[in-house]
C-alpha cells in the first residue's frame, strides 16, 4: 500500500488528476473524521474538508516523502482548522456549543459493564472534552481517537514529542477530574 501511494503521488505531483483523486479517496474519510471532530460541526467539517484537499493539491509538489502523506494531511487539517477558528473567533462568529458535539466519539466501543450505558458514557466524555484547551483536545483527538503514534502528531502539529505528552498528561488529568464518576472501581 505504501508503494502504491508513492505512486500516485509523484503522478500527482507530475500533474494526473487521476492519481490525485485516487489519493483523495483513500484519505478522505480520515480527514473528513477529524475535521469534525475539530469542528463539531458538520457544515464546518465539510467546508474544513475540502480547503484541506484543496490546499493539499495546490502544495503537493512541495510533499517531499520525510512523513507519510496522511501524516502530511493531518497537519494541513490540523492547521486550517485553527485558522479557520481564528478567523471566526476575530468576527465573532466562534462560539463553542456542547450541543452541537454529537456522533464524533458514537463509534467507541461500550467500555465495560460498571453498570454505566456506553451511550451515557459516551455523552459523559464528550462533555468532558469541551474543557480541554484547543491544544489539549486536538492532541487527545489524535492520540485516542485517530490512533497515531507520538511522533506523528508532534510532526503533524509541529511541535517537539515532549509537548505532545505534556498536552496528553494534560488533558488526561483534566478528563479524569471530570469523568471521576465513571471510573472503576
Amino acid at each position: 500500500m505504501k508503494d502504491e501511494i508513492r505512486q500516485l503521488i509523484k503522478k500527482a505531483q507530475s500533474g494526473d488528476t487521476g492519481a490525485f483523486h485516487k489519493l483523495v479517496k483513500l484519505h478522505d474519510e480520515r480527514v473528513m473524521i477529524l475535521a469534525y471532530q475539530l469542528t463539531h460541526n458538520e457544515q464546518d467539517a465539510e467546508d474544513l474538508y475540502q480547503e484541506v484537499f484543496l490546499k493539499a493539491y495546490k502544495n503537493l509538489k512541495s510533499f517531499r516523502f520525510e512523513s507519510q502523506f496522511y501524516t502530511w494531511l493531518y497537519r494541513i487539517t490540523v492547521n486550517t482548522s485553527y485558522n479557520f477558528k481564528r478567523k471566526l473567533a476575530r468576527l465573532n462568529l466562534y462560539e463553542p456549543n456542547n450541543e452541537k458535539e454529537s456522533g464524533y466519539l458514537d463509534w467507541i466501543a461500550n467500555p465495560g459493564d460498571n453498570g454505566t450505558s456506553g451511550k451515557e458514557i459516551m455523552t459523559a466524555v464528550k462533555s468532558a472534552m469541551t474543557v480541554l484547551p484547543q491544544k489539549q483536545r486536538t492532541v487527545f483527538i489524535l492520540k485516542h481517537l485517530e490512533n497515531l503514534k507520538i511522533k506523528d502528531i508532534a510532526r503533524i502539529l509541529n511541535i517537539s514529542d515532549g509537548t505532545v505528552k505534556r498536552y496528553l498528561f494534560r488533558a488526561m488529568e483534566k478528563l479524569r477530574v471530570e469523568l471521576k464518576e465513571y471510573r472503576y472501581a
